[in-house]
């Protein structure tokens, strides 16, 4: 049996749904790092500025190690 714990010191976090979907609602405006973590796969951070009331779609892409 595995487990992964991620711990942050902010609200903003989600566990994607099916398809890989996820939402993280009432983020202040700014400027953030957002991160995909995958067990197998590793990590992926995205750069994304946010504003006032606005919304942003991201795409993150976790390949494979070649085989």
């Amino acid at each position: 049996m595995n487990a992964f714990v991620g711990v942050v010191d902010h609200p903003y976090f989600a566990v994607t749904a099916g398809g890989g979907k996820f939402e993280l609602r009432g983020v202040p405006p700014g400027t953030y790092s957002v991160e995909a973590v995958h067990e197998k796969l590793g990590r992926i951070s995205l750069p994304v500025t946010i504003g006032n009331k606005e919304s942003k779609e991201l795409t993150f892409t976790l390949n494979a190690p070649a085989q």
